[in-house]
């Protein structure tokens, strides 16, 4: 079952080249951890949406040199350097790279502890090396020779009660953005943190004011593509994390009107629409980033507006727009980048334009119209369900599939943008500006979501007549109206 991934015939050779100039080579890091957990689980959901990993190898006994000079044979080998942030500046080995059979190959120094510091020592030990190391899961080595795994922080009994641990208390202060690596990996392998993880997470979390914001970035997006999103969040919060976000934790205890969510305040609210995102059926290039984030922010304006009626309902209206800076700080406070961003905001914006009533031919175009460019009706389909299901108990299925939803526009997108532009109606009839322009657009667009014009012509035509109307604006054809939100 682990054939495919760890028992390469390459890494065969580079361990028998390691050994041949008096080193000892392991496979660690992603690569073993997800063949273990295909040897006991028979799955790997890790890697949902994670991409191809990294072949990390570990090399004990031999410095950097040492390394290049033993795997040179097999092909070319160069040393990576990273750069130290001293008053000096000064740049150390951190790789040595091998391209073998086409494929590019890792393989780091051991490093132990000394002094508060991670060092690199190739007279390390299997167990410093592994205390080094993030978690118990990642602290799992691999030997191509032998053909067999070395555990030496005892991750066998974490993955049978599957627990994320660190490999020691001082994991997070060595790199604080492992709480969000944390949270990342129980949401991908669907897993509880541990009793010191946990711990560390209290102490620690204050510390990602110190972690560069594009490193957030990757790790968000790693959450957003897995299977169990709801557990990562979890672990926030028990974990204090979520103190970190204000605007996530004020979610916690802000009611809402029982009779539409039985389920109770907006946080339990948000994790159930966050899990029920990642089980819609969707490919990743239709949106599965943004719209899990979406779940997550899509409520996030309502303990700003919230307030409780006398007789006790909780009243939210207007959380759409007061969502929307909220959800700004936040993706901009993870370095999300605008290909995200732009999406999340139109759904959260637009989230509550149906309320759910039948989608209507009309209706469906405007809110088209009303999402385009940056998402379309399938992802407004796709919130609209997850957010449909995130109650409990949930009294009914969602009413419609995708299919059904856009039959009445046949399309995702819906009849596409109106052929003219206010600038070409402005030049076209010699107007300035003004609510008459708004009038005549209002007209035209009546006209083309009704199936009266299709052409920039006829637009115009239609626009020059309703103007030279001698009681325009009194009587236009159609008087705008908003979409119902609450």
């Amino acid at each position: 079952m682990t054939e495919g991934l760890i028992n390469d015939a390459c890494f065969k050779l580079l361990a028998q080249a390691a050994k041949k100039g008096g080193g000892h080579l392991y496979l660690v890091g992603g690569l073993a951890r997800d063949a273990m957990i295909e040897l006991r689980c028979g799955k790997n959901p890790s890697a949902k949406g994670v991409g191809p990993m990294d072949k990390d190898l570990v090399c004990f006994g031999l410095d950097f040199g040492q390394i290049k000079e033993a795997l040179s044979s097999l092909g070319p080998a160069w040393i990576i350097d990273h750069r130290v942030m001293t008053f000096r500046k000064v740049k150390e080995p951190a790789l040595v790279k091998i391209r073998l059979d086409g494929e590019d190959f890792s393989i780091a120094v051991a490093r132990r502890h000394d002094l508060g510091e991670i060092i690199q020592d190739p007279a390390a030990s299997l167990r410093e090396d592994a205390v080094c190391r993030d978690f118990t899961v990642n602290a799992l080595y691999y030997d191509p020779l032998a053909e067999e795994f070395v555990d030496p922080l005892g991750a066998g009994a974490d993955f049978s009660a599957r627990r994320l641990e660190l490999c020691s208390l001082n994991g997070l202060t060595d790199d604080p953005v492992r709480i969000l690596r944390a949270m990342g990996f129980i949401s991908r392998l669907g897993f509880t943190p541990g009793p010191k993880l946990l711990k560390a997470t209290r102490r620690s979390w204050r510390l990602l004011d110190w972690v560069p914001a594009d490193r957030l970035w990757p790790e968000w997006r790693k959450w957003a593509m897995s299977s169990w999103p709801r557990l990562g969040l979890d672990y926030l919060r028990e974990g204090e994390a979520l103190d970190f976000w204000p605007d996530l934790k004020a979610l916690i205890g802000s009611p809402q009107f029982a009779k539409f969510h039985p389920e109770g305040d907006v946080w339990n609210h948000t994790l159930l629409v966050v899990q029920s995102m990642s089980s819609i059926d969707l490919e990743v290039e239709q949106g599965r980033v943004f719209l899990t984030l979406a779940a997550l922010l899509h409520d996030i304006g309502k303990p700003r507006v919230t307030y409780v009626r006398a007789d006790g309902r909780a009243v939210t209206k207007g959380h759409c727009a007061a969502g929307l800076p909220l959800a700004r700080d936040f993706l901009k406070s993870i370095q999300a980048p605008a290909s995200a961003t732009k999406p999340i905001l139109k759904i959260i914006e637009r989230h509550m334009d149906l309320s759910f009533r039948e989608p209507t031919a009309l209706s469906l175009k405007i809110l088209a119209r009303r999402l385009s460019p940056f998402c379309d009706l399938g992802h407004f389909w796709a919130m609209a369900k997850a957010d449909w299901e995130g109650r409990s108990p949930c009294p009914e299925p969602f009413p419609w599939t995708l299919e059904e939803f856009l039959a009445p526009v046949g399309g995702r997108t819906g009849p596409g943008a109106i052929p003219l532009e206010a600038r070409q109606l402005m030049a076209g009839l010699g107007l300035s500006g003004g609510p008459t322009v708004g009038y005549l657009m209002d007209i035209v667009t009546k006209a083309f979501d009704d199936g009266q014009i299709s052409s920039a012509g006829e637009a115009m035509e239609l626009a020059a007549a309703a103007l030279a109307d001698p009681d325009f604006p009194k009587s236009r054809a159609f008087e705008p109206k908003p979409f119902r939100a609450f």
